[in-house]
């Protein structure tokens, strides 16, 4: 039973690292055939649009990651928690968020220059309710995915890469069928899109709640202790959150604005491929935030060292694919898009280093937020907040770099995380090591 529960942080690595493949698969099919469907023009809209919803995940104050952290500590014999509760007041808690900010939007998207804000002059579509239309979708989506960190918490992250897949291929067959009787039609694509992770999250909450009854949402197990608790936790996250949403979303957004939606598509295909390799590597460390929480409640930092420092030696085939492609990128950009489009060199460093940054970074940061190192954490990532948009500025208009200079503000920030995050998992380590001494002493 013992080598069963080792092995299954194995299980969900290997075949996270599976399912992630295929998923980028999808995604490089994906975008020729909707950059081919919108154009230029309209495609830098929609990657802008992808990057502005994004933004609504980050907007939960961390509910979903702070339940995954108590579950998942519940789900270990952890008594102090009742795991009903934490499930149903999450759900409740997160409704009433997203309700909220989805009307507070709508009311302030009334009075922004959508046009100004994507870079262009005009459009035969209405782009204020395209981004409402968007906004709405991905907020009534988020509250079911929540079944996603209780799908983490019971160390499940495989499946979790399986639905991602499912929900892709969805919005895959969904593009080609209205790329068939429609033109250029971005509201409609925007529906598919939606209505792909919906559908799936539905099924899969219906799915997880009908095996596990004793954790199914009711109204009647709505806690607000407890969900205060996931809160507290969770806000931490939160605000990580908003920082790595300076961070990593505002980019496109930056070179909208200043360069037009036109110039957003080659730092997007830049952004596309090198993420690639460090996506591939980041679905096999997915499952490492649970499995550190679960090896901190049961005391076994033996285990969570050898499971970091494989992942560690995992990650140096994945930073010399990065740096092979950058020889190779025009190439195959050129043959993978159909189209021929300018990037300048710098451009392409900037994305592979990007890349190694990326895997470096999210390591680290998984095994803090699984042992729950909030505090320093918190501080790194404001620090980066704060000189993130400066930097990609002073690099973009003061040393005319444009979409390169933008990028490379960012690495410039992420190095800062790069080099405290590993201080601190050593650091906090070592203390559990101690303290499981003492008590094993006593």
């Amino acid at each position: 039973m013992k080598n069963n529960k080792s092995d299954h942080l194995t299980l969900n690595v290997i075949i996270s690292g599976i399912c992630r493949p295929v998923s980028m698969l999808l995604n490089y099919i994906y975008i020729p055939v909707v950059l081919n469907y919108l154009g230029v023009e309209k495609y830098g809209i929609w990657t802008t649009i992808l990057t502005l919803i994004s933004w609504v995940g980050y907007f939960d104050i961390g509910i979903g990651n702070g339940l995954r952290n108590r579950l998942t500590e519940t789900l270990n014999g952890n008594a102090e928690y009742n795991a009903k509760k934490m499930v149903s007041s999450s759900y409740v808690f997160s409704t009433i968020i997203m309700t909220g900010l989805s009307i507070i939007f709508v009311l302030v998207a009334q009075f922004l220059d959508w046009y100004k804000i994507f870079g262009v002059l005009e459009s035969d579509e209405s782009l204020k309710l395209i981004v409402i239309e968007s906004v709405l979708l991905v907020a009534f989506n988020f509250v079911f995915n929540l079944c996603i960190n209780v799908l983490y918490a019971f160390q499940k992250a495989s499946i979790v890469s399986l639905l991602q897949v499912i929900a892709l291929g969805i919005n895959l067959i969904g593009v080609f069928i209205i790329k068939r009787f429609t033109v250029s039609n971005l509201t409609l694509l925007v529906f598919v899109y939606g209505f792909a992770f919906i559908a799936v999250n539905v099924v899969a909450s219906i799915l997880l709640y009908s095996r596990h009854k004793e954790l199914a949402p009711s109204i009647k197990e709505v806690d607000f202790g407890v969900g205060k608790d996931i809160i507290r936790l969770g806000f931490k996250f939160f605000v990580i959150q908003i920082c790595a949403l300076v961070l990593f979303a505002t980019d496109s957004l930056i070179i909208s604005y200043l360069y037009g939606a036109v110039n957003v598509t080659p730092y997007s295909n830049v952004n596309k491929l090198f993420m690639a390799i460090s996506g591939i590597y980041i679905a096999f460390i997915t499952p490492i935030w649970s499995s550190v929480t679960k090896d901190k409640a049961n005391k076994d930092t033996i285990k969570m060292l050898r499971s970091i420092r494989n992942l560690v030696l995992l990650m140096i085939p994945f930073a010399l694919g990065a740096i092979a492609l950058l020889f190779v990128f025009r190439p195959l950009a050129d043959w993978w898009l159909g189209m021929h489009l300018e990037y300048p060199q710098i451009l392409l460093i900037c994305g592979m280093l990007y890349c190694v940054f990326n895997m470096w970074c999210s390591l680290n940061a998984y095994v803090l937020n699984g042992l729950e190192v909030m505090t320093p954490s918190l501080i790194i990532a404001v620090i980066q907040a704060v000189v993130n948009i400066p930097l990609s500025l002073f690099f973009a208009v003061i040393m005319k770099m444009e979409s390169a200079g933008v990028l490379l503000g960012t690495v410039i920030s992420m190095s800062i995380a790069a080099l405290i995050q590993p201080v601190l998992v050593i650091r906090e380590i070592n203390k559990l090591k101690k303290a499981n001494l003492g008590a094993m002493n006593e």
